[in-house]
């Protein structure tokens, strides 16, 4: 299994100057992760969310993790497409992919927030329109052909190192999307808040179109510590943070979790993988048997919620002790059940 890293600084988020992420990114590219995806937020103030998530432009910061790293993949979880002028987002796409040498990985959404278009000036009743329309003149950009725009042609520059395109990948919480998106023969991406009965159903929904599981990104929120007990003891009072965050933003009108999931305590054992080394790697062999899955996007900063000293030590932990278990055909040819044990006094 591949493990990436995702969240508003690339997983890497935590108190701290946001150069600190650049100086993170070479140590995680150092300890064998495959990639790190950026989302796209607005608006993080404790005044509108209750918590500061530290987000900031993600092509701006896109550019200096390239810059910084050499193998690390530098993707997008997503870029919210209705808000970018198709023509401006072809451009900067192809000129991250030309500085990275080939490494960008484009992850799109239509979006959902209804701050976000208002905000913008986005109608939503026409955001699955414009999503369509954009991403369809995007890849026109990146043609070799010029592209007609009114009376006249343009040639669109720079073009991307990847040919035709970098890879696309779709997020999306919808059975449709999903399925639409293997039709049409894109990726698909998972930013991991959700339960696993709503992943079961994505992922489903897009290998009925056609799609296949073992090419999806799927994020989880993932903490590693020596053993179980102390991953319980240190991670539980972020999850109380985290889940009193999740329930004001109003992640349960979105239908990936319910109100009796964000209880701290059922949260942590159904949502969340944490634990030593062991029981974290069987948890997500356990995926890969359940889904199919091959490519987890660990959410290790829990939103920027967990310190840097835990942030640090648990992305070694699973470089160091997670990953080379993975690599270990331990497989024994039955579905595993995923591990949940409670540690609550």
């Amino acid at each position: 299994m591949e493990i990436g890293l995702s969240g508003c600084g690339g997983g890497l988020e935590s108190e701290g100057e946001v150069r600190d992420w650049l100086v993170l990114a070479e140590e995680v590219e150092s300890l064998g992760f495959s990639s790190l995806w950026i989302n796209e937020e607005h608006f993080q103030s404790r005044a509108h969310t209750g918590a500061a998530r530290n987000c900031v432009d993600p092509m701006v910061l896109a550019g200096a993790l390239a810059a910084k790293t050499s193998r690390l993949r530098i993707g997008f979880s997503a870029l919210l497409l209705p808000l970018h002028h198709p023509i401006r987002m072809a451009e900067a796409i192809a000129t991250l992919d030309r500085i990275s040498g080939g490494r960008i990985d484009f992850g799109i959404s239509r979006g959902g927030n209804q701050r976000y278009f208002d905000a913008f000036g986005v109608d939503p009743a026409r955001a699955d329109e414009a999503f369509i329309t954009s991403l369809r003149q995007i890849l026109d950009c990146w043609r070799e052909e010029p592209l007609s725009l009114g009376a006249n042609s343009y040639c669109i520059l720079p073009k991307p190192v990847q040919r035709p395109h970098p890879p696309i990948y779709i997020a999306t919480y919808h059975k449709e999307r999903a399925r639409w998106a293997a039709e049409q023969g894109f990726y698909l991406i998972q930013h991991g808040i959700q339960s696993p009965t709503h992943l079961a159903t994505i992922l489903s929904a897009y290998r009925s179109g056609g799609g296949r599981p073992e090419q999806v990104p799927v994020g989880r929120f993932l903490y590693v510590s020596n053993d179980d007990r102390s991953a319980y003891r240190e991670l539980f009072p972020v999850i109380e943070e985290l889940t009193a965050f999740l329930r004001k933003i109003g992640i349960t009108k979105r239908g990936v979790l319910t109100e009796e999931e964000l209880i701290p305590e059922r949260f942590y054992q159904e949502i969340v993988i944490a634990g030593g080394p062991a029981t974290c790697a069987e948890h997500l062999r356990s995926m890969r048997e359940l889904y199919g899955i091959r490519r987890v996007n660990g959410l290790c900063s829990f939103f920027g919620f967990l310190p840097r000293d835990l942030l640090f030590r648990s992305l070694t932990l699973i470089a160091r002790e997670v990953l080379p278990l993975l690599r270990e055909d331990s497989s024994t040819g039955n579905v595993a059940t995923i591990p949940g044990v409670s540690y609550a006094e």
